[in-house]
């Protein structure tokens, strides 16, 4: 049986809101995809571990940013 651990409290801590990301790798969604470079603005964490937010100018939208799923680095 494994054990399950919530993650979430260790993004939170690591993802405060206001923290911007930069994307390393493209997000390829076919609504709204995002290029390599696109930067967005932290507000929360759901518990699927995906960013919600802003993504910032000249981007928009608002698909959110899977945090064990797409590549991305801290900027602020």
């Amino acid at each position: 049986m494994a054990i399950q651990i919530n993650k979430k409290p260790i993004y939170e801590a690591r993802y405060p809101k206001g923290t911007i990301i930069e994307l390393t790798a493209p997000i390829e969604d076919p609504f709204t995809p995002k290029p390599i470079g696109a930067r967005f603005k932290v507000d929360s964490i759901d518990d699927q571990y995906q960013l919600h937010g802003s993504w910032l100018p000249p981007e928009e939208g608002s698909i959110a940013v899977n945090i064990e799923k797409d590549h991305f680095k801290v900027v602020s």
